[in-house]
């Protein structure tokens, strides 16, 4: 089974490989990508997974119902959903499980 902590944890892999700024929040413990003008956090992804690795998932829209105002972290966060779905074929059905 694909949980949120091995999603999370590939999404901040990816993100460092990308050249993207990894920090943490609130006392160190919560995990952010900086995107340059805007950040999204662990709790945001928790929320967005696993709907996020879903074939065809609309990432942009995805995020604004999350975190709205953050535009500029759609493509990004598309290009590192998508190249972690490259890297782990059929981590979506993983995650889901039987539900």
């Amino acid at each position: 089974m694909y949980a949120f902590q091995d999603f999370l944890r590939d999404l901040l892999r990816i993100a460092r490989s990308h050249n993207y700024t990894v920090e943490r929040l609130r006392g160190g413990t919560v995990p952010q990508i900086d995107f340059g003008h805007k950040k999204l956090h662990a709790r945001h992804f928790e929320k967005l997974f696993p709907e996020i690795l879903a074939d065809g998932a609309d990432v942009g829209a995805l995020i604004e119902n999350v975190a709205p105002g953050r535009p500029c972290s759609h493509r990004p966060m598309r290009e590192i959903v998508n190249q972690l779905k490259q890297e782990s074929p059929g981590v979506y059905t993983e995650a889901i499980g039987d539900q």
